[in-house]
C-alpha cells in the first residue's frame, strides 16, 4: 500500500503542475444564467443510439466540451428511460422559476406557470432548494389522490398531456440550482430502473455543468487556450483514480469521472452543501482539517497531506491524498485511491496487455502489493508450487525479471485507463 501512495504521490505532483498551467490562473467563473434546453429531436441519432449506460455517460461530457449539442443528449436520456422531454436550468436559487426554454412545455402554459401555476406546483420550486442528487416523481406525492385532484394538475399539467413527471437536483452551489426535468406522455410511472438510470447520470451532469462553465470562461477574451483545456480534461478523465479539485470548504469544484463514480456510490466519500464528507464525523474533521492545510488562506504555509478513510460497508479503506493547488485560488487537488478497484484493473490489463490467465494475473497483482509466494498461496489456496509456476509464467509474459520489476509494473499499470469505458 505504501509503494502505490508513494508511487500516487508522484503523480499527484505532477498533475499538479500541469492543472496550475491549464486551470488555475483562471478567475472561478460564474455559472451561466440558465443553461438552455431546446426541443428533444424527434429520432435519436444513429451516432447515439446505444443501450450501455457508458456511451450516454460519454455523450454527456463530449456536451459538455462542446462536441455535441445538449438537446442531443437529452433526446437521448429521454428514449434511455422512456420519457417524452428531457430538460436541464440553472438558475439562481433566490429566482423565479421559469419554463420558457422547457421542451414540452406550450408558450401560453409557461406563461401561467409564471403567473399564477408555478405557486401551485409542489415540485419544481422546491427543487432548487433539495441537496444535489436528490430525486423525486410526482409519484412520490402524499396524498396522492389530493394531488392527483389539485387545480395544478387538473388545470396546468394534464392539458399539457403530461402524465409523469420526475424531478432531480442536479447541482447546488454558489446560489444556483441546477434541476432535471423528465416529461413521460404516457399514462405509466417511472419504474425503478429507469430512477436508477437517471441517478446514475445525476453526477456526471453535475460535473459536466462544472466543466463547461470553465470552458466557457476560457473562451473569453484573453482567458486561456480553451484547447489545452481540453487536453487537461480529457487527462483527468484518463485516469483510472479518481481526482477531485475542491476549495477551502471542501466543496468539489471539479471531479474526473472516476472520481464522478466513486462520490455517487457514497461508500467512503459523498458530497453535501457543507462539502464533502465521510461515514464518520471525526474523519470528516480530519479531512477537512487537511483541504484546510493544502488550500490555503493567504496566511499560512500550504501543506499537502494524506489519510485513510474507512468506507460505509466492510471493505479496504480508501487513500486520500491532497496537494495544494493555484495559489490565488486556495484550492487543493485530491487523489482518492480505491484499492480494491485498482486491483481489479490491474488484473483486467494485465490479461489485456500480456496475454495472463486469470490465475496469472490475481498471482502477479499479489506479488504488486507485496506480497511473498507462501502468503500468496494461503491467500488464494493453491500449492505454494503453483504460485512458482505462474510466477515462472507472469516473469516470461511481461519480460519482468523479478519481484521488484512486478511491483513497478502493477504500480504503473494502477495509475492510467485504456478507454472511458474501462
Amino acid at each position: 500500500m505504501l509503494r502505490r501512495m508513494a508511487c500516487a504521490g508522484r503523480l499527484l505532483t505532477c498533475l499538479t503542475r500541469f492543472i496550475l498551467r491549464n486551470f488555475a490562473a483562471r478567475p472561478h467563473p460564474v455559472l451561466p444564467a440558465r443553461l438552455r434546453s431546446q426541443p428533444a429531436f424527434p429520432t435519436v441519432p444513429s451516432s447515439l443510439a446505444f443501450d450501455a449506460r457508458g456511451s450516454l455517460i460519454d455523450a454527456i461530457y463530449d456536451a459538455a466540451l462542446g462536441a455535441r449539442e445538449w438537446p442531443e443528449v437529452f433526446a437521448c436520456i429521454a428514449a434511455r428511460i422512456g420519457a417524452a422531454h428531457v430538460n436541464l436550468s440553472v438558475v439562481p436559487t433566490a429566482a423565479a422559476f421559469r419554463l420558457e426554454q422547457w421542451s414540452g412545455i406550450d408558450a401560453s402554459f409557461a406563461q401561467s406557470y409564471a403567473q399564477h401555476y408555478g405557486a401551485l406546483d409542489p415540485l419544481v420550486p422546491q427543487a432548487r432548494r433539495w441537496p444535489a442528487g436528490t430525486l423525486v416523481t410526482d409519484a412520490m406525492i402524499r396524498p396522492q389522490a389530493a394531488h392527483r385532484n389539485s387545480a395544478f394538475v387538473q388545470e396546468w399539467v394534464r392539458p399539457q398531456g403530461i402524465q409523469a413527471a420526475a424531478f432531480a437536483s442536479v447541482l447546488h452551489e454558489q446560489g444556483h440550482a441546477g434541476v432535471l426535468g423528465v416529461l413521460r406522455d404516457v399514462p405509466r410511472p417511472f419504474e425503478q430502473a429507469e430512477l436508477d438510470v437517471l441517478r446514475a447520470l445525476l453526477p456526471h451532469l453535475r460535473n459536466a455543468l462544472r466543466v463547461q462553465r470553465r470552458l466557457q470562461t476560457g473562451d473569453a477574451p484573453g482567458a486561456h487556450d480553451p484547447l489545452a483545456a481540453l487536453d487537461a480534461f480529457d487527462a483527468l478523465d484518463g485516469l483510472a483514480q479518481a481526482v477531485l479539485i475542491v476549495d477551502r470548504q471542501a466543496r468539489v469544484v471539479f471531479a474526473n469521472r472516476a472520481a464522478a463514480a466513486q462520490l455517487a456510490q457514497m461508500q467512503g466519500l459523498r458530497e453535501s452543501p457543507h462539502g464533502l464528507q465521510t461515514p464518520a464525523p471525526e474523519a470528516t474533521q480530519r479531512l477537512h482539517a487537511l483541504i484546510a492545510r493544502a488550500a490555503g488562506d493567504g496566511a499560512s504555509v500550504r501543506t499537502g497531506g494524506a489519510m485513510l478513510i474507512e468506507r460505509a460497508m466492510a471493505g479496504l479503506p480508501l487513500q486520500l491524498l491532497a496537494a495544494p493547488l493555484g495559489a490565488r485560488h486556495g484550492a487543493a487537488m485530491l487523489m482518492v485511491i480505491d484499492p480494491q478497484a485498482a486491483r481489479r484493473g490491474v488484473e483486467q490489463r494485465l490479461i489485456a496487455l500480456y496475454a495472463l490467465t486469470p490465475a496469472e494475473a490475481r498471482v502477479a497483482c499479489e506479488i504488486g502489493n507485496g506480497g511473498n509466494p507462501r502468503d500468496i498461496a494461503a491467500a488464494l489456496r493453491i500449492a505454494p508450487s503453483t504460485v512458482r509456476t505462474h510466477l515462472h509464467h507472469v516473469f516470461a509474459k511481461t519480460a519482468t525479471r523479478g519481484q521488484a520489476d512486478l511491483m513497478r509494473l502493477a504500480a504503473q499499470l494502477a495509475q492510467l485507463t485504456p478507454s472511458r469505458g474501462d
